[in-house]
């Protein structure tokens, strides 16, 4: 099993992931961020597909985020065109999680099966990264980096790139993606801001087991519902 974890890993190392850190941002965009703007940004990806990026910051830990963002199970129930999702497997490097998504015409639904992996890396930062092992899209892969911003705040930065083998221009799948992730970081907010205000999001306590193989790391969150 470890061996096996450690080739998942190297293999998620190399993949064509896009870069996993928060963009370089000018004064004035960092004001924007400061008063809880959400910045969307576009790079350019494979072909003429672009990679979405968006940054928001949340009144929350790092950790709080994290548990929150890595809840794969709950994405359906806060996160925009989720059908569903649920937790196949789960080993050292992190989850495969399958995800049912309804996207607008000409592509109707899709759904992916995507390996997650997970790093805590130091000064409080979480890094998750995604790539597509299977399903009905050709690409799909991103990452969530998670990092302190001030004194009970964090910054999310989302990046997502998308083929989603249809009958789309490039330039509607972009504008879809540039949608999609800055509605990934409100919805991820707004999510971590009703769990505060009732009481289910709570500091960390350290874990006495390893997740069950049906479970995500954040499912324990809401478990008082």
């Amino acid at each position: 099993m470890a061996g096996r974890a450690r080739w998942l890993s190297l293999l998620l190392l190399a993949l064509p992931a896009p870069a996993v850190a928060r963009p370089t941002l000018d004064p004035a965009r960092l004001a924007l961020l400061g008063r809880y703007e959400v910045l969307v940004f576009s790079d350019p990806g494979i072909g003429g597909l672009e990679r979405g990026k968006a940054i928001c910051v949340i009144d929350a830990t790092p950790n709080e985020v994290f548990r929150v963002a890595t809840d794969y199970g709950k994405y359906k129930d806060f996160l925009p065109r989720i059908h569903e999702s649920r937790v196949l497997s789960w080993d050292a490097v992190g989850p495969m999680v399958e995800i049912v998504i309804q996207l607008p015409w000409p592509v109707s639904q899709a759904w992916v099966s995507a390996r997650y992996a997970h790093e805590q890396l130091p000064g409080e930062i979480y890094r998750v990264r995604f790539d597509l092992v299977r399903g009905s899209m050709k690409r799909y892969v991103g990452s969530i980096y998670i990092e302190p911003w001030d004194a009970g705040k964090t910054a999310v930065t989302y990046q997502l790139l998308v083929d989603p083998n249809a009958p789309a221009t490039d330039s509607m799948i972009n504008r879809g993606v540039r949608s999609t992730v800055k509605h990934f970081v409100q919805s991820l907010r707004q999510r971590v801001n009703d769990l505060h205000r009732l009481g289910y999001l709570h500091p960390a306590v350290a874990p006495t087991t390893q997740p069950r193989s049906s479970e995500a790391p954040g499912s324990s969150i809401g478990a008082r519902r």
